[in-house]
């Protein structure tokens, strides 16, 4: 059952990743786009931000960099203007690329939850033990408390015989869903990220 959730826990990270809404932090100022954004001004180097955002965007965050790269050297205030704009732009093509909206840069130090600190942990160290056992822990803890909520719910008829009967049965029927959908998303994500996995070594 642990190497089943932990296999799980990984396919459905791989297919987040691959989804723009769970990598939001690279929304952030401190994120790794914006921060590729920053390095690249500083060293006057575009091509360190390029890898953040697909090869069609490449024209557009170049003509950013030159304009920016112009600016920055106009004083303080006009190098912080530069710099936020250029950060933006990398990153709103790099959410542009995953089919996510940019709705503007977070600012920095804000909490993403454990699950990201501790991937970037993985990837720093190569270590996935302690990323495994937080995300087989949090599908644990979401599995048996849904479950235990529509097990409470069953003492409800499933079938109501009266008007009176049917908002327990109600409660019940939204209970027992919420179990179901909530594994039937789990299988999804292990799918999602198999398919997604087969079609890079396609590639």
């Amino acid at each position: 059952m642990r190497k089943f959730l932990m296999l799980t826990v990984f396919a459905a990270a791989l297919t987040a990743g691959a989804a723009a809404p769970a990598f939001a932090h690279c929304d952030s100022v401190d994120g790794p786009v914006a921060g590729a954004a920053l390095r690249a001004l500083e060293t006057r180097n575009v091509n360190l931000a390029l890898p953040y955002a697909p090869a069609a965007a490449e024209a557009e965050i170049s003509r950013a960099f030159t304009q920016a790269a112009a600016v920055r050297g106009q004083g303080a205030e006009a190098r912080a203007i530069a710099d936020r704009w250029f950060m933006e732009t990398v990153v709103r093509l790099h959410r542009a690329g995953e089919g996510a909206p940019y709705t503007g840069l977070r600012p920095a130090g804000t909490d993403f939850g454990p699950a990201i600190p501790a991937a970037e942990r993985a990837l720093a160290t190569g270590e996935a033990a302690p990323l495994a056992g937080l995300l087989t822990h949090a599908v644990q803890h979401g599995m048996t408390e849904r479950l235990g909520r529509a097990r409470a719910a069953q003492e409800a008829p499933a079938q109501p015989r009266s008007a009176a009967e049917v908002p327990h049965a109600r409660t019940r029927v939204s209970a027992e869903f919420a179990f179901i959908e909530y594994v039937e998303g789990i299988h999804q994500a292990v799918k999602g990220a198999a398919a997604h996995g087969g079609a890079e070594a396609g590639h």
